[in-house]
C-alpha cells in the first residue's frame, strides 16, 4: 500500500472562513483537533482594526483553548489598495499588527504588492518594490516577517517579478506565502510558480478550484477536486523540506475580494468538509532532500529574537500583578518557529498547584498560587521534540527560558549586537539553540531519526521561583536526556555544576512614629540597616557567600518607619554547605539582635527599638532545602570535548540555575552552557546585550554536540553503562 505524507498537527485554517465570530472559529478548530488558527477578522472587523483590549481578550480565549496563531491577515498592499494610494495606511497597519502579534504569539503578516492604480507596468513595479523595501526595513526593526502572497499585486502572479522583488528588497523580513489555488482565477500555473519560489516559501494556503465561465472567475472546490494540483504542490513542498503549516482558505462560502462574507450562507459546514478532505488528501510520501548545510555558522533568526525581545515576559513575581505578561504568547511564537524546523510540540501547559506545592517551594510562589488562581496558568512551559520519542540513552535535552527579570530599555539590533532584556539571558540563546538543532539535522540525518532532541522552554526560571513550576515538573515527568544542557551564559565553556540558594527574610513589625517624636516608635530602618551590616560581616568572616539582596522600610522623610524587610541570599554548592550556611545565619542573626540591643539601649531615640528588637524581629526562610548540581561523570566532559566545547575550570565559580533539578537523576550528564557572560553582558541590568557572532558560535557548538552524540549512538557508546561520578552532591 502506498505511503502518504503525514500532515498531522500541521493543518490549520483562516478562522473567518469557518465562522465570523471568534467563538465559532475556536469551536471549529477544536472540532478538527487543530493546534492553531490563522486570523484575519473577528465579527467582520479586520484584525488590525481591533482595539488592544479586544486583542488581549482574543488571545486569552485562544490560549485557554490551547490554540496558537500561525499568521495574521493584513490588508497591506492587497487588492483594495492601489500603489498610488496613501502608503501611510500600510505603515500604520504594520505597526498595529506587530503589536497585536506580540499578544497573540505570532510574528508573520500576510501582505500583497498593490494593484497598479492605472500606472504603466514599469512604474507600478518600481513603486511596489520601493514600498516593500520600506515596509521590510521597519519589519526588521519590529521583529516581524512579511509573507508575500501570490495573489493580487505587481508580484502576485509572476514568479519572475516575485524573485526580482525579493532580490531588490533584500531583507530577511520578506518571504513568500504560497497559495495553491490562486493560479486558477488569475490564469497561471501555480505548480510551476511554486517550483521557482520553493526556497523562499515560509507559509502555505490551501485552496482548490476549477476555471469559471469567464476569465478571472473560478469555481472553488474541496481540496483535490479542482485543477490546482494541490497534492502535487504539497508533495513538492515536503520534498524540498518545508515543515511549516498548511492553512486552509477554501473560499467555499467566504470570498472577501468578491464581497462574499458568508453572512447569507452556512460557512462552517463547507469549511469543515474541506478540512477533513485535506487531512486525508493522498499525497505520496517521498523522502525529503535536505538542503545542504550553508557555509559558515548556522543562521540565527534575528527577526524571531527581536520579536521575543519586544514581547514582555517578566513574570508576576518580578513585576507584581497587573503588568503586561505575555510569556504564553512568546512560547507560541517560539513553537511556531521550531515547527518550521521540524520540531513538534509535545506539550504547552502549566502544572496543577498540587503538583507544585511542597516544603521546598519558595514562599513567594506559595503565596502567589494562593492569591491568584491564574498564576500558574499564565506561566506554562513548552516541551518540543525533534524526532520520535526515544529512550533516554538516545536523547539530548536542552533547557531554555523566555521569562526575564523586570525592566530594560527598548530592544534594538544594529547588525552586530542585540540589546534588550533577555538578549543574553536567555532569549538569545533560545533562538540560537533552534539554529544549532536545525544545522545538526542537516549535517547528520540521524539527528531527529535515531537521536531525539528535547527542548524544554520553561517558565519560572527568573523571579526567584528556581524552576519549581517549570523545569522540575518536566524533569519529574521524565523529559530528560542522557545529556542535558541548560542554556545560560557561560562564555561558551560548559559548567557541569550549579549552585542552589537559600533565601532568608528578616522582618521588623513595630510601630511608626512622627518625626517630632522619633523615640516613640520603632526604627526599623536603623535596626535592619544594622543587621544587614552585621550579617554581611559575620558571614563573610566565616567564608560563607551571602548576597544582601534588598532592604526596604519606607519612602517618607517625616516619619519613623516601624516595619520593614531585609532579604539575604545564601548560595551553596552542596547540601551540607547549604545547611551550614543556614545555621550560621541563624546564629549571626541572634547575635546581631543582642549586639544591637547593647549598642542602642542607651540612646534615647532608639531605646524603645533596642528594648523590643528581639520581640518585633523575625527570621523566616523564603527558600531552603533545594538540591545543588554536583560533579558529573567524566564521559560527558569527553563528549563535549569531542564537540569542541571546553570546560570551565573548577576554580571558577558556578551560579544558580534550573540545572539543579537534574541532581541525582541516574544515567545522565548535565551541564550549563551558553554564549556571553552574566556580568560582562549586563544580564538583569541596563544595557543587556549579546553579539550575533556569539549566538552563531553557540549554535555551531550545539550542532557539533548533537552530531558527536549521534556518532556515539552509531558506535554503541550511548548504550554502555554510565560511570558514577567520583563526587556527588547530596540532596537535602
Amino acid at each position: 500500500m502506498a505511503r502518504h505524507a503525514d500532515l498531522t498537527g500541521r493543518i490549520t485554517g483562516i478562522g473567518d472562513e469557518a465562522a465570523p465570530d471568534l467563538a465559532g472559529q475556536i469551536a471549529v478548530a477544536r472540532e478538527l483537533g487543530w493546534s492553531a488558527l490563522e486570523l484575519r477578522s473577528v465579527d467582520g472587523t479586520a484584525l488590525a482594526d481591533l482595539p488592544a483590549p479586544a486583542v488581549r481578550e482574543a488571545a486569552a480565549r485562544l490560549h485557554a483553548a490551547g490554540l496558537g496563531t500561525v499568521c495574521l491577515g493584513s490588508r497591506i498592499g492587497n487588492w483594495a489598495r492601489p500603489v498610488t494610494g496613501p502608503f501611510e495606511a500600510d505603515l500604520e497597519e504594520l505597526e498595529r499588527l506587530a503589536a497585536h502579534g506580540r499578544v497573540l504569539g505570532c510574528r508573520s503578516l500576510r501582505v500583497m504588492s498593490w494593484t497598479d492604480g492605472g500606472l504603466p507596468e514599469a512604474e507600478w513595479g518600481a513603486r511596489a518594490v520601493d514600498r516593500m523595501r520600506r515596509l521590510a526595513r521597519r519589519a526588521e526593526e519590529l521583529g516581524v516577517e512579511l509573507l508575500h502572497e501570490n495573489c493580487a499585486g505587481w508580484a502576485g502572479a509572476d514568479a519572475g517579478r516575485t524573485l526580482r522583488m525579493l532580490a531588490e528588497v533584500d531583507s530577511p523580513a520578506l518571504r513568500v506565502l504560497f497559495d495553491t489555488g490562486n493560479g486558477v482565477p488569475y490564469g497561471y500555473d501555480g505548480h510551476a510558480l511554486l517550483e521557482r519560489l520553493l526556497p523562499h516559501v515560509a507559509h502555505v494556503h490551501i485552496k482548490d478550484a476549477r476555471p469559471g465561465a469567464r476569465p478571472g472567475e473560478a469555481v472553488y472546490t474541496l481540496p483535490g477536486e479542482g485543477v490546482a494540483r494541490v497534492a502535487d504542490c504539497v508533495r513538492l513542498l515536503e520534498e524540498h523540506g518545508y515543515r511549516g503549516a498548511y492553512s486552509l482558505e477554501p473560499h467555499l462560502a467566504v470570498v472577501p475580494h468578491e464581497g462574499r462574507d458568508g453572512s447569507d450562507a452556512d460557512t462552517t459546514g463547507p469549511f469543515v468538509r474541506a478540512a477533513r478532505r485535506l487531512a486525508v488528501l493522498p499525497v505520496p510520501a517521498a523522502a525529503p532532500s535536505p538542503a545542504p548545510a550553508p557555509p559558515g555558522p548556522p543562521a540565527v533568526d534575528a527577526g524571531l529574537l527581536l520579536h521575543l525581545l519586544h514581547t514582555p515576559t517578566a513574570g508576576p513575581l518580578e513585576t507584581g500583578p497587573g503588568a503586561p505578561h505575555l510569556l504564553t504568547a512568546a512560547l507560541r511564537s517560539y513553537a511556531t518557529a521550531a515547527a518550521r524546523l521540524g520540531l513538534t510540540t509535545v506539550s504547552l501547559a502549566a502544572p496543577e498547584p498540587g503538583a507544585v506545592l511542597g516544603g521546598d517551594v519558595p514562599g513567594p510562589v506559595r503565596r502567589a498560587i494562593a492569591a491568584d488562581p491564574s498564576f500558574l496558568a499564565d506561566q506554562p512551559s513548552l516541551l518540543l521534540r525533534l524526532g520520535p520519542a526515544l529512550p533516554r540513552e538516545r536523547t539530548v535535552m536542552f533547557n531554555v527560558h523566555l521569562d526575564t527579570v523586570a525592566g530594560g530599555e527598548p530592544p534594538a539590533y544594529d547588525g552586530v549586537r542585540f540589546t534588550g532584556r533577555g538578549a543574553v539571558d536567555a532569549k538569545g540563546p533560545a533562538v540560537a539553540l533552534l539554529a544549532g538543532i536545525a544545522a545538526a539535522a542537516r549535517a547528520d540525518p540521524s539527528v531527529g531519526r535515531d537521536v531525539a532532541v528535547l527542548v524544554q522552554a520553561v517558565a519560572g526560571e527568573e523571579g526567584g521561583a528556581l524552576g519549581t513550576f517549570g523545569t522540575r515538573p518536566l524533569v519529574a515527568a521524565g523529559h530528560v536526556g542522557r545529556v542535558n544542557v541548560f542554556c545560560e551564559p557561560t562564555g561558551l565553556r560548559h559548567l557541569p555544576r550549579a549552585t542552589a540558594a537559600a533565601t532568608a527574610l528578616i522582618t521588623v513589625d513595630g510601630e511608626d512614629a512622627i518625626d517630632d517624636r522619633p523615640e516613640a516608635g520603632h526604627n526599623a530602618t536603623v535596626l535592619l540597616g544594622f543587621l544587614a551590616q552585621h550579617l554581611a560581616a559575620a558571614l563573610d568572616g566565616a567564608r560563607i557567600p551571602v548576597c544582601v539582596a534588598g532592604l526596604h522600610t519606607g519612602t517618607l522623610h517625616n516619619k519613623v518607619h516601624g516595619t520593614g524587610r531585609l532579604l539575604l541570599n545564601l548560595p551553596y554548592a552542596d547540601a551540607a554547605s547549604g545547611a551550614a550556611a543556614e545555621r550560621a545565619l541563624t546564629r549571626a542573626f541572634a547575635a546581631g539582635l543582642r549586639e544591637f540591643t547593647a549598642r542602642f539601649a542607651g540612646l534615647p531615640a532608639f531605646a524603645r527599638t533596642a528594648a523590643d528588637a528581639a520581640r518585633i524581629t523575625r527570621l523566616v526562610w523564603e527558600k531552603r532545602g533545594l538540591p545543588a548540581l554536583g560533579s558529573q561523570p567524566a564521559w560527558g566532559d569527553a563528549l563535549l570535548a569531542r564537540a569542541g566545547i571546553g570546560r570551565r575550570p573548577d576554580g571558577e565559580p558556578a551560579f544558580t540555575c534550573d540545572a539543579l533539578w537534574l541532581d541525582g537523576v541516574p544515567d545522565t550528564f548535565t551541564t550549563v552552557f551558553g554564549p556571553g557572560s552574566l556580568d560582562a553582558n549586563h544580564a538583569h541590568a541596563a544595557g543587556e546585550f549579546v553579539d550575533r557572532a556569539d549566538l552563531e558560535a553557540f549554535a555551531e557548538r550545539v550542532a557539533a554536540l548533537l552530531t558527536a552524540f549521534a556518532a556515539d549512538v552509531r558506535s554503541g557508546a550511548a548504550d554502555r553503562p554510565v560511570p558514577e561520578p567520583t563526587e556527588k552532591a547530596g540532596t537535602p
